[in-house]
């Protein structure tokens, strides 16, 4: 799939496979979606010990691909190897943060976005 010629942080041809068209499972699936995003950001923490750093960033990886917010589990991909003996491993995140947050902010909009429009 080329991700570069997407227009909206999440991806409605991805999303819609799980959908079928079902609006009201749409908006449920953007809801937990928001809500994982909102759980886990918070949960990461530059400081963390590796083990907590990398099953938040796992898991926000996973609800991220789930809804087709690509971006977002691409960066996630990339934190869970911010662990061990990575170089500025705390400068390392807190950039991965930086980038992380515009995604998220960018994604949890177009999911109220298109949960306006169902």
């Amino acid at each position: 799939m080329d991700r570069t010629m997407m227009t909206s942080a999440i991806d409605m041809a991805h999303l819609d496979l799980y959908v079928c068209g079902d609006r009201a499972l749409l908006e449920e699936i953007l809801t937990i979606f928001e809500e994982q995003a909102a759980m886990w950001v918070a949960r990461l923490e530059p400081a963390l010990p590796d083990e907590p750093w990398r099953n938040a960033a796992h898991a926000l990886k996973g609800a991220s691909r789930g809804v087709g917010a690509w971006a977002i589990g691409d960066l996630c991909e990339h934190a869970e190897s911010l662990v061990g003996g990575v170089a500025n491993k705390l400068g390392a995140r807190k950039t991965f943060l930086n980038e992380l947050k515009a995604c998220l902010e960018e994604a949890v909009e177009d999911a109220q976005r298109i949960r306006r429009a169902a």
